[in-house]
């Protein structure tokens, strides 16, 4: 599905609106009051953009941000190789907005595919035993798939069931199935005949969405698998911002008149039949007319909001899951797979987690470093350890693992979205009944109060998501 910001204005003329009557009524609304007509909470992705276009609109907009940087969930190491990426890590051909909002923002994209299927092999370690082959997988004591799925790999289980037995005839409709419908990965893959052991190594090992597969629903996958198939349909590139994805919403907030104040830490929403009061933490206010949300819910639950939230709504705030994920950065100072003669790429179900090369040199054949991946309990258990325990940790795992690497590698980075204080994990996840319980019930304007945020987009993930969360929230702001 592809947008741009034209189609705001498209938008807007399709609710019954123009957009040079909506323009006028916010240049009516400043020229009242200095304040701002829209107060924006959260300068990531999404907010940076429902900013500019309210501006586009007439809008006066002022954000309020946490953090001491714009971005949200991009995060670039820019003081390491190849400037891994901590979060957001490169849009598909279909990302329609996403590259929209790239030339606005004026950042070059690059193709970063070939970088990725230049190696696409990956060690097997199961139970610290490396498996050497497809062949030998499929004939191995350690394998715990049902016949008909001995020969898959442990990542290919979840996604190929995904793929090619969709529970949906429509995957868009996901957000408004039936109860019957939602329940846990673990029963869903139960029902395809997967024992609790084989669930718990091609699930739980290393969950995309939850803490394992009695905590997820399965409606995560269907959502996720139908939109990949769509954005596989758009074509095979890959496109990340040169010199790291960092430089988006750095490039996004250039195009924001009007202030972007950082370290403002929101604790409380104060909404009245005029206006909407905004308290940070460090006791500064600002009033303005309406308020928009990019907020988490994993951070919004701490805010205190008056009136409060009700129904559905209230309980999403309240119990949204946010996924656990972990990533550490690891420099090497030779190529040590060249003298093992195995991939440096690994899929482990040990402390390692999942171990990705990167290849973001001067070619693609160059190695920069490697990122290990830590989901659901593996990331709870590396946060427990704490950086330098945990990246030590690794080190000496790999060596054990692989011994040509011994003295070659190096802890460099540590990253985890569970314990950033203004996220509480990486993206949001429903536990078992919660999508029939309150997912078309996330974003409904309560009073002056709007949201936006991946979180609360329905028809697309990630960046993609966040921008089109932000566009229907512009919309909802106009029209009120």
């Amino acid at each position: 599905m592809q947008f741009n910001r034209r189609d705001v204005v498209a938008g807007a003329a399709l609710l019954g609106l123009s957009a040079s009557p909506l323009a006028a009524a916010s240049r009516k609304v400043a020229a009242k009051s200095a304040r701002p007509d829209v107060i924006v909470l959260g300068a990531g992705v999404s907010g940076l953009n429902a900013a500019h276009l309210l501006e586009e609109q007439g809008a006066k907009v002022l954000m309020l941000e946490a953090r001491q940087r714009v971005g949200g969930r991009v995060l670039t190491l820019a003081d390491q190789p190849g400037y891994p990426e901590m979060g957001f890590n490169s849009m598909g051909a279909g990302y329609g907005r996403g590259i929209d909002a790239a030339k606005r923002a004026g950042v070059e994209l690059v193709d970063v595919s070939g970088r990725y299927t230049v190696d696409p092999r990956q060690q097997l370690v199961v139970g610290g035993q490396t498996i050497p082959s497809r062949e030998a997988w499929a004939a191995s004591p350690l394998n715990p798939l049902p016949d008909a799925m001995r020969k898959m790999m442990p990542w290919e289980v979840v996604p190929g069931l995904s793929m090619r037995e969709q529970r949906l005839s429509d995957w868009t409709q996901w957000a408004s199935t039936s109860a019957a419908m939602d329940i846990s990965m673990h029963d869903h893959l139960a029902s395809k005949g997967l024992s609790d052991d084989a669930i718990r190594l091609v699930f739980d090992a290393a969950p995309y969405a939850g803490i394992n597969s009695y905590d997820s629903a399965a409606l995560n996958y269907d959502f996720n698998f139908g939109w990949v198939k769509t954005q596989s349909d758009a074509g095979p590139q890959s496109f990340a911002v040169k010199g790291g994805n960092y430089q988006l919403p750095d490039a996004m907030r250039k195009l924001i008149k009007g202030d972007v104040l950082l370290g403002k830490q929101v604790v409380a929403i104060d909404s009245d039949a005029t206006g909407v009061t905004v308290t940070c933490a460090d006791r500064s206010s600002y009033r303005g007319g309406r308020v928009l949300c990019s907020l988490p819910f994993s951070t919004l639950r701490a805010v205190r909001i008056t009136p409060g939230l009700t129904g559905p709504q209230a309980k999403a705030v309240a119990t949204l899951g946010y996924q656990p994920l972990s990533i550490a950065f690891l420099t090497v100072s030779a190529p040590y797979w060249d003298a093992d003669t195995l991939p440096p790429s690994m899929w482990t179900d040990g402390v390692l987690g999942t171990v990705l090369a990167q290849h973001y040199g001067a070619t693609p054949q160059e190695v920069t470093g490697l990122c290990l991946f830590a989901r659901g309990r593996l990331a709870q258990y590396w946060d427990r350890l704490g950086k330098d325990a945990v990246l030590r940790l690794l080190v000496d795992e790999l060596a054990k693992l692989r011994p040509a690497s011994k003295g070659l590698v190096t802890g460099a980075a540590y990253h985890s979205w569970a314990n950033e204080p203004f996220n509480g994990g990486d993206w949001a996840y429903f536990q078992p009944g919660q999508v029939s319980s309150f997912a078309t019930a996330m974003a409904v304007p309560a009073g002056r109060m709007h949201f936006c945020g991946e979180h609360t987009a329905t028809a697309n993930r990630g960046l993609e998501g966040a921008l089109e969360s932000s566009e229907r929230a512009v919309l909802e702001i106009l029209s009120a």
